[in-house]
């Protein structure tokens, strides 16, 4: 069983067979298509943290939605708090499964810390209208090789994912969010009603927004439901094992 990120990254023959668009539809994206909501950040000094930070900057504002904190209490008094340190704690843990936790420089810098404010800020100032439809975190339903898979936001009809590294969006970022649609569309409890996919990158300042059948059209002239049953077929025909 692997993740929905590893599917993404890897099974390239797959990939260009299926979406023979993908990467000249991937650089009008970022040539014109997404929009500028945000001043990008300034270069980040020490990019080992850039993963951390933005894990950081996700559970805060999943705290927040959630009622654990308050919006009241993200200010910078909150990285002396117990709050913090736990979810500082749990990020190293999970980030430990990607073999990055030896290559954070600890302790975190006081504009490391604004970075981590600035990005909760971004995202909350975007979706915090939705926040009584919202849903942080959406579990999907594993399928064939693929584990349960956690994308980042739900409202109805969009599904958002953030990217907040230093870069624009990707071919990966684009075949991820493909896999969220499958799972769920072939999903046999849960299943959410979804129309638009929206990439999300606060620390960039940039956003890219599109109905899934507009998407589907440009990456491979397929319906949604003709393209996410090519990857529902790839994922339970093959076993992970034979394909390596």
């Amino acid at each position: 069983m692997i993740s929905e990120v590893t599917l993404a990254k890897k099974f390239t023959s797959f990939w260009n067979e299926l979406l023979p668009n993908a990467n000249n539809f991937v650089r009008l994206i970022n040539g014109g298509l997404i929009e500028s909501c945000y001043e990008p950040f300034a270069h980040t000094e020490r990019k080992e943290n850039i993963s951390l930070i933005n894990v950081l900057s996700f559970k805060l504002f999943k705290s927040v939605i959630e009622h654990e904190i308050s919006f009241g209490a993200t200010t910078e008094s909150i990285f002396k708090s117990e709050y913090f340190d736990n979810n500082l704690s749990k990020s190293l843990i999970e980030l430990e499964r990607f073999g990055k936790i030896n290559a954070f420089l600890l302790p975190l810098s006081e504009k490391e810390l604004k970075e981590i404010l600035l990005l909760f800020k971004h995202i909350y100032a975007r979706y915090h209208n939705n926040i009584h439809f919202m849903e942080v975190s959406p579990l999907f339903q594993g399928c064939g090789f693929i584990n349960q898979s956690e994308g980042d936001i739900y409202f109805p009809n969009t599904l958002v994912e953030l990217k907040s590294g230093e870069r624009k969006f990707s071919v990966a970022d684009i075949r991820q969010v493909l896999v969220y649609f499958t799972l769920n569309h072939f999903s046999t409890k849960g299943k959410r009603q979804i129309e638009y996919i929206e990439l999300f990158n606060p620390r960039m300042g940039i956003v890219y927004k599109s109905l899934i059948k507009d998407l589907s059209e440009n990456l491979c002239s397929l319906s949604p439901e003709d393209l996410f049953f090519e990857i529902y077929s790839f994922i339970t025909e093959n076993s992970f094992v034979e394909l390596h």
